[in-house]
């Protein structure tokens, strides 16, 4: 069985002052406004994504909410993620699905932020795409992310 564990806040894991990070909420916003741009196109999540999200500018604002709540302790976020994930077709959502949202997610991490601060995102992605994962029953996301064959 996988394991999973929730993150502890940003404050609570970096070697240096909260403060001296590039993270902000409005970088946070520009982190979300080009994962979603560049998933909405994606031939595996874009048929996800727009089935889920119609008012793309509401989701923007939520999710740059629930960034700033996981890295920044804002407490702006309320929510269910959970059950933002669960769809009514059963099988919908495939290891490669979470796979493909870490990695994408990753890579614009990376251009948004220095190393140390889109390791911090890179962290909880990895840790929520599990964590999710195994709450709606998709077997398997742990060890691809960690690069060994899905069993």
């Amino acid at each position: 069985m996988e394991s999973h564990s929730f993150p502890l806040p940003i404050a609570h894991r970096l070697h240096r002052p909260l403060a001296d990070t590039g993270i902000t909420p409005e970088r946070i916003r520009v982190l979300v406004e080009r994962f979603y741009e560049r998933t909405r196109t994606d031939e595996l999540l874009g048929p996800i994504f727009s089935t889920r999200v119609r008012d793309w500018d509401a989701h923007y604002e939520k999710m740059t909410r629930f960034w700033a709540s996981a890295t920044l302790r804002t407490g702006t976020y309320s929510g269910r993620p959970i059950e933002a994930h669960r769809f009514d077709e059963p099988g919908l959502l495939t290891p490669a699905h979470f796979e493909r949202w870490v990695r994408e997610f990753s890579a614009v991490a990376r251009e948004v932020f220095d190393e140390p601060d889109a390791a911090v995102f890179i962290g909880l992605a990895e840790r929520m795409a599990v964590s999710i994962s195994i709450r709606l029953g998709v077997r398997g996301v742990g060890r691809l992310l960690a690069g060994e064959a899905p069993r």
